[in-house]
C-alpha cells in the first residue's frame, strides 16, 4: 500500500454499530494522520455529527437506534449549511442497487459495500480530500 500523510488534519466520524469493524477502520485512518471520532449507534453519531463538525462521515446503514439513511437525511437537512454540507461516505452491507441509488439520493456522497477494500475507501476520502492527503 502507498503511503499517504496528511498535509492539514482532518476529522473523520465513524457512525459503525460493529465494535470490531470501527475499531479496524479507525486504527487505520489514525494511522494516515486523521483525527477519528467513533459513535456506535445514529443517535449517539448523529448528535457527534451536529456538535463536533467532522470534516466527513463514514456512516454504516444497519445501526440501532437511529438507522443510517435517516442519520443521513438529516444532516443533509440541517438548518446549519455547515453541518448540512458534510461528506458522507456510507460503508454498509447493504448492496442492493435499490439501496445504492437510494444512498445517492439522500445525500451521500459516495457508497461502499461490505466486504470493502481499505484502498477503495482511501480513494473515495482522497476525492473528497485532495487538498490533505500528500504522497
Amino acid at each position: 500500500m502507498e503511503q499517504v500523510r496528511l498535509s492539514r488534519k482532518k476529522k473523520i466520524l465513524i457512525i459503525e454499530d460493529e465494535y470490531s469493524a470501527s475499531k479496524f477502520l479507525s486504527f487505520r485512518l489514525k494511522n494516515l494522520g486523521f483525527e477519528v471520532l467513533t459513535a456506535f449507534d445514529g443517535a449517539t453519531g448523529l448528535k457527534e455529527a451536529t456538535e463536533s463538525i467532522p470534516d466527513l462521515v463514514i456512516l454504516d446503514l444497519m445501526i440501532p437506534k437511529l438507522p443510517g439513511e435517516e442519520v443521513c437525511k438529516k444532516i443533509r437537512e440541517n438548518y446549519d449549511e455547515q453541518i448540512a454540507k458534510i461528506p458522507i461516505i456510507m460503508l454498509t452491507g447493504k448492496d442492493s442497487m435499490v439501496d445504492k441509488i437510494l444512498g445517492k439520493v439522500i445525500g451521500a456522497d459516495a457508497y461502499l459495500t461490505k466486504p470493502y477494500e481499505f484502498n477503495e475507501l482511501l480513494e473515495n476520502i482522497k476525492k473528497i480530500f485532495p487538498e490533505a492527503l500528500v504522497k
